[in-house]
């Protein structure tokens, strides 16, 4: 299909006043204010998108106006095939997980089939924190490629499709662990405190510099922010280690937005870490994912927080069949009842796209009934 036709499909798609309505909804359940309602949202990987639409990963991330094609591709296939409760708003500029890491000279893995990987960590000694400059935010690491991208995207859809700039998401902790590597930082904690410290502090401020800079580059005042945060699994650290190390960081960029940290994410176990977690200044959404005890969540927390409720991608949906899909959909919506909670069966990679349909329809049922 022409780029002009692609633009004009994915047009009728952002703008079509469903999305008004969902932008609606979306506003009142963050701002926890009674809705009565349960929405879901579905978590889709690149491999999956690659997988169903025939997309190479590495063309689309190195050519520019590849990734814009792509891109509308996507859009307009969600609409079409996803029928969630996800606002289709625009392209997106992601580089995934190894963007923040890349900053500081790793050097992301792309593969046709699956998202770009994470780089080999980058510092080996105490000496390679000390020869780093802070990350440019026009020559350091994907960002040429993330500003090529972005204004190929501006000039391809002139204006006709919002562009959303790429975002710094990934925790001071989690940048660490993907610069240190995460068993060397771990024994770090214990040898040399003083020199996690100071790469945590050196990604900190990393970080608010960065933004600052996007800040005006987009002529855009900054506003709130994201913690992606993987690497904080009580399975992998004490909260001791996370109480000392991580959050004292995460709590100093909570500080830097104006309307401080909005989203914590981690698909490990944070049960031990929930109270010092929800502490952190503005925060509204908490993931919870299959590893995080949700009965603990659900009772401590109540209606302070919205539940990102994640299943088990592969468990839940894609190696089970209706029965098992409805009896684990019952289960979760039971524990969740009273809280306000988003169901989502993500992030999904191989699953069947009818699978995924199925799932969707399961749960609307299930919450329907729920809700008489």
């Amino acid at each position: 299909m022409r780029l002009e036709e692609l633009v004009e499909k994915a047009e009728a798609v952002v703008k079509n006043p469903n999305y008004d309505e969902l932008r609606t909804f979306w506003n009142s359940f963050y701002a926890l204010e009674e809705t009565g309602r349960i929405p879901i949202r579905i978590t889709l990987t690149m491999r999956f998108f690659a997988n169903n639409l025939g997309i190479n990963l590495i063309n689309h991330y190195m050519k520019p106006e590849r990734y814009v094609k792509d891109s509308l591709r996507i859009l307009c296939f969600q609409h079409q095939q996803i029928p969630d409760d996800r606002v289709i708003g625009g392209i997106v500029i992601n580089f995934g997980e190894p963007f923040e890491s890349s900053l500081f000279g790793s050097q992301p893995i792309f593969k046709a089939d699956r998202d770009p990987l994470v780089g080999h960590p980058v510092i080996k000694t105490e000496e390679d924190l000390e020869d780093m400059g802070y990350p440019d935010f026009y020559q350091s690491g994907l960002m040429p490629q993330v500003l090529r991208v972005y204004e190929a995207a501006e000039k391809l859809v002139k204006g006709r499709i919002p562009v959303f700039f790429e975002c710094w998401d990934r925790s001071p902790w989690g940048v660490a662990a993907h610069l240190r590597g995460l068993g060397e930082l771990l024994k770090d904690t214990i040898r040399n405190p003083d020199f996690v410290h100071r790469l945590l502090a050196f990604i900190t401020e990393s970080r608010i510099r960065w933004e600052n800079e996007r800040a005006k580059f987009l002529g855009a005042k900054i506003k709130r922010a994201s913690l992606q945060n993987d690497e904080v699994n009580a399975r992998v650290i004490s909260s001791r280690t996370y109480e000392d190390f991580a959050h004292p960081y995460e709590a100093k960029l909570a500080d830097f937005y104006p309307n401080g940290i909005f989203y914590f994410h981690s698909c490990g176990d944070i049960t031990p870490f929930l109270d010092i977690i929800t502490a952190l200044r503005g925060l509204r959404r908490l993931h919870i994912s299959p590893a995080t005890n949700f009965k603990t969540a659900a009772h401590k927390l109540g209606r302070r927080f919205v539940f990102q409720k994640r299943l088990d991608p592969a468990k839940d949906l894609e190696l089970c069949g209706p029965k098992a899909m409805k009896q684990r959909i019952k289960e979760v919506l039971e524990i969740g009842r009273g809280t306000f909670m988003e169901l989502d069966p993500g992030p999904l990679q191989d699953a069947p796209l009818h699978k995924v349909k199925q799932w969707i329809k399961l749960t609307r049922h299930a919450v329907k009934l729920g809700s008489k």
